[in-house]
């Protein structure tokens, strides 16, 4: 489920489930016993480590790399008195995004928490400028702690260039990188203020310190980077710009050398641990736990689809199966005198001939019967017990001796086709469920058109349910129906029709030559809803041939971790066991609920000393997970309905998350072939009890926002604004912004900023990375549900939004027909 201590709306489907963190003095044990017993030694590379401050670089410098577009790492480094825990995501091979806890062991947190160590928490992000080239360096520009507290931050220019198994860097540090300072800020002459630094720090931190950016004097670094012969092994050399004269919190830390020392070994693609001798005086050690969620995949074993039987028009049955995949007759090439073609080989009538190399294997290929002698005469067809045909084999060529006149047919005989009277529609809809996903409310036929009214809740990609379907419904329907029209939906909302011509698909299907016809053939277009009129005639018209009420009951169980990070406490965990039930009314209707029993949790840790005044709205978290073990998360009711072709509504109402409950609506217009979505949703909620069951404390609010979604159609951005009253009261605006990669893994970050100013307290405004993963990447099984989770530095009261668990743009993202056609390749699998 989502976690409670971040807005729901910040990650699609949002179910985080991974493994609760061990204690801090732990990390690094856990990931060297991990990696180095279950791991096979992997190939490093320069250019890919990450230095102690999490990103990529050597150990306290960044370098110009950058990791692979959709790579997240986490790193841990301790280099006394200094623990550093980092999180960096790629969301593109030219931007870094990460942020830091620096945990500082000399230093207390102070009065509030006197036997804790200082915690510090920060943003960090890097761009590329120039992309190296024969003789040209790589790049990049750096700010370090951007929206902290401040007490660390940086900006740096920096270039790299690799020759062999060398990779040399050389930057310019200003700030915390640049303390040296070499000699007089050269951007002085733009503008005189950077001619000396300013005091940047911030008691409450979260303010970006634009004035202070690039200036005072900075300091030169740079760096060697070395693939060792050993292929997991790199050897960094460094020599930093900081001289350590003037660290934050008055720490005194003494460096005999400017220069590092330190090591890389890559256990091995997911894991590196790290080593190094800094200041001529201290040792550095950590770990880096990486993956690559743009190439996040699994594969699936959904079954084999169903064979097409070929087609029935001549057009395409005389010319079905290329000239390399056709069958020939060793007998025919023997008693002529000629050798077998190197093209084919000697197989029964029926079967398709192995493809030549040079050619991309098609499903279901056919042999030709252009003069060519049948190896066997034509099988029966072959039905089963309701008298459907179901398999290519039922299907024969025609005879080599009497070749297809124009208009003819090659398929079974006319007493062997259904009719329509002879169709099993039950046994229809529940292959169609069994095949392709397709949870089927309605079957009709329209003249020459079946249409399938359904809701898709099995394959990620539209086209590859509708291709699966299409195979289904050819195999078991008369030849007078020619076309097939999906009418998708999802939860009562009608939401796109999507046409496929039956003859041009079969084709296809069996001779890939006749793909570009058959998928130019397809047409998408908006659902509009029908009318009350048209549901009456629909329901009792002669070509209705099934109805089906939506499902009703289903539950199951799964683990759940929450997650939180606040204050001194750094890192806190609850890892549950879930009981997720769904009871379905009607289409347009539906009761949810979720219990959770704690499973584990380290909350007893947890304290509150934020310095704020705003009301206690998501602070109180530590109530919550410590006065039960079993809580209700959720209890409510969901209505949905469509105002016309491009406006749709829910209205909801019960136990809407762990902390709130109340009644709410959502209202959006999403156009189809529109980039562009608005959205508005109001709730009226009312705090409730710790003990997550049914009272309700005296806190209530009226919240809610205008949001506006936007596909920038650049690199699948997605921009969400939304701009409205939040739980405490204060009012704002939050911008998201998220990047979509082709498996369907998005990473985000977001920021709001309200009128609370200095109530906020620490953090001064709520900002945090998310990341949405598709639960097909870590299944064989096909799925359309996410998982996701989302860092950020502080869980504070101001800026926070009601955790909804459903949202009408997720619920309508089959209007988007960009992400529709981008599946075509999946029509045929």
């Amino acid at each position: 489920m989502s976690s409670p201590f971040r807005p729901a709306n910040h990650v699609t489907h949002s179910r985080p489930e991974q493994r609760p963190a061990l204690a801090r003095n732990g990390w690094l044990a856990l990931g060297m016993a991990g990696g180095l017993l279950g791991a096979q030694i992997a190939h490093a590379a320069t250019g890919e480590s990450q230095s102690d401050f999490g990103g990529v670089g050597l150990m306290q410098t960044p370098t110009a790399r950058f990791a692979p577009q959709g790579e997240l790492s986490f790193t841990y480094s301790r280099t006394q008195p200094y623990k550093r825990f980092s999180v960096n995501a790629a969301p593109f091979d030219w931007m870094e995004l990460g942020f830091r806890y620096v945990s500082v062991e000399t230093v207390s947190y102070g009065a509030a928490a006197p036997d804790r160590d200082y915690l510090d928490k920060s943003f960090d992000t890097k761009f590329r400028l120039l992309q190296e080239g024969r003789y040209q360096p790589e790049v990049a520009v750096g700010l370090r702690d951007l929206g902290g507290t401040g007490l660390f931050s940086s900006e740096y220019l920096v270039a790299s260039k690799r020759y062999g198994d060398l990779d040399f860097s050389l930057g310019l540090g200003w700030g915390y990188l640049g303390t040296r300072g070499d000699f007089s800020n050269p951007l002085a002459v733009v503008r005189s203020s950077l001619e000396t630094r300013s005091d940047s720090t911030s008691d409450d931190g979260g303010d970006f310190q634009l004035g202070s950016m690039f200036s005072g004097s900075p300091a030169v670094f740079g760096g060697i980077e070395y693939q060792t012969p050993w292929d997991p092994l790199t050897l960094m050399l460094e020599y930093e710009g900081n001289d350590y004269s003037d660290e934050p919190l008055t720490v005194e830390i003494e460096q005999d050398s400017p220069v590092n020392l330190g090591a890389t070994v890559k256990v091995n693609d997911n894991l590196s641990l790290h080593g190094g001798w800094e200041r001529g005086n201290t040792a550095m050690l950590g770990l880096s736990l990486s993956t690559n969620l743009a190439g996040l995949a699994q594969a699936k074993d959904d079954g084999t689809p169903e064979a097409v039987a070929p087609s029935t028009h001549s057009r395409y049955r005389n010319d079905q199966t290329p000239e390399a995949f056709r069958v020939r007759s060793l007998n025919a090439d023997a008693s002529s005198g000629t050798a077998p073609s190197t093209a084919s080989t000697a197989q029964p009538a029926g079967v398709a001939a192995e493809p030549s190399a040079h050619e991309e294997p098609s499903a279901n290929r056919k042999p030709s019967a252009h003069g060519e002698p049948s190896a066997s005469k034509k099988p029966s067809a072959n039905k089963d017990q309701q008298g459907r045909l179901l398999t290519l084999d039922s299907f024969g060529g025609a005879p080599a001796d009497s070749p297809l006149e124009p208009g003819a047919t090659d398929g079974p005989e006319a007493e062997d086709l259904p009719r329509l009277a002879d169709v099993d529609w039950d046994a229809l809809a529940d292959t169609l469920r069994a095949q392709s996903g397709l949870e089927v409310s309605q079957l009709r036929v329209e003249g020459d058109t079946l249409i399938v009214e359904a809701e898709a809740t099995r394959f990620r990609d539209d086209l590859q349910a509708e291709g699966r379907a299409n195979r289904v419904l050819h195999n078991r329907l008369p030849a007078e129906i020619t076309t097939f029209r999906y009418r998708l939906s999802s939860n009562g909302l009608a939401l796109r029709e999507d046409e496929h011509p039956r003859q041009p698909f079969v084709a296809a299907a069996n001779d890939r030559r006749f793909g570009a016809e058959y998928e130019h053939s397809i047409t998408a277009h908006a659902a509009s809803p029908h009318s009350s009129d048209e549901e009456t005639r629909q329901a009792t018209g002669d070509g209705v041939k099934l109805a089906r009420k939506p499902f009703g009951f289903s539950w199951g169980f799964s683990p759940s971790l929450k997650q939180n990070f606040g204050g001194p406490d750094g890192y806190l965990y609850q890892l549950n066991l879930q009981l997720d039930a769904l009871w379905r009314t009607d289409r347009n209707g539906w009761f949810t609920g979720v219990a959770t029993y704690q499973l584990a949790d380290n909350f007893d840790s947890y304290e509150y000393i934020a310095d704020s005044e705003l009301p206690r709205v998501r602070t109180y978290v530590g109530e919550y997970i410590k006065e039960t073990d079993l809580g209700i998360t959720s209890l409510q009711y969901n209505r949905t309905h469509q105002f016309g072709r491009d406006w749709y509504a829910q209205a909801y109402g019960g136990i809407l998350e762990m902390m709130y409950a109340g009644v709410g609506a959502e209202l959006l217009y999403r156009p189809m072939n529109s980039s562009l979505a608005l959205g508005l949703d109001i709730n009226r909620v009312r705090q409730r009890e710790f003990d997550q069951q049914f009272g309700l404390r005296d806190y209530s609010v009226t919240t809610g926002h205008a949001t506006a979604y936007w596909q920038s159609g650049w690199h699948d951005v997605l921009v969400k604004g939304s701009v409205g009253r939040y739980l405490a009261g204060d009012v704002g605006a939050t911008l998201d912004l998220s990047r979509s990669f082709s498996n369907g893994v998005s990473v985000g970050a977001w920021a709001t900023l309200t009128d609370a100013g200095d109530d906020y307290g620490e953090g001064s405004f709520d900002k945090g990375l998310y990341v949405s993963i598709p639960l097909d990447a870590f299944f064989t099984a096909s799925s359309k549900g996410s998982t996701g989770f989302a860092w950020a530095p502080l869980t504070r009261d101001g800026g926070a939004r009601l955790n909804r668990r459903y949202q009408l743009y997720d619920m309508t993202r089959d209007r988007d027909p960009e992400t529709y056609w981008e599946g075509i390749d999946k029509v045929y699998k």
